[in-house]
């Protein structure tokens, strides 16, 4: 699939934009490798087209290895990066990952949806380089 608005990564997960965000949806339990995600990096520059966007990353038992963490958008391309889980272990990785990730930019950790998303489109008062696990 690749059409306008979604490209396919892979075979597994895809990437769409939608509504002004990037919504990365990855298969359960797929695991990353560098070349998984620098074809996410290049989905991000296919689709948002300069433009700086907020992130949705569904992240349910995804795993990565150590050479695809090192690949990570730079500020220039996302506003905002919204990690969306459903497990204790989706919430321990992120915990754990959240603070090696050379982001430059606001990343928090979600369980719902809703939240998530209302935290990517609202304003905050939150600097440029925060990351939490709320």
């Amino acid at each position: 699939m690749n059409s306008a608005n979604k490209v396919d990564i892979k075979g597994k997960g895809t990437m769409e934009l939608s509504g002004g965000v990037l919504y990365v949806r990855w298969k359960p339990w797929a695991y990353i490798g560098v070349d998984v995600a620098r074809a996410g990096i290049a989905a991000i520059s296919t689709l948002g087209q300069g433009a700086r966007l907020p992130m949705l990353v569904e992240i349910q038992g995804v795993t990565h290895s150590a050479a695809a963490r090192k690949v990570f958008p730079g500020s220039s391309s996302v506003s905002r990066m919204a990690l969306l889980g459903s497990s204790p272990v989706d919430r321990v990785v992120a915990m754990f990952r959240l603070p090696l990730l050379p982001a430059g930019f606001p990343i928090r950790y979600f369980t719902s949806e809703d939240k998530a998303l209302a935290w990517l489109l609202g304003s905050s008062e939150e600097s440029d380089a925060t990351q939490s696990i709320p």
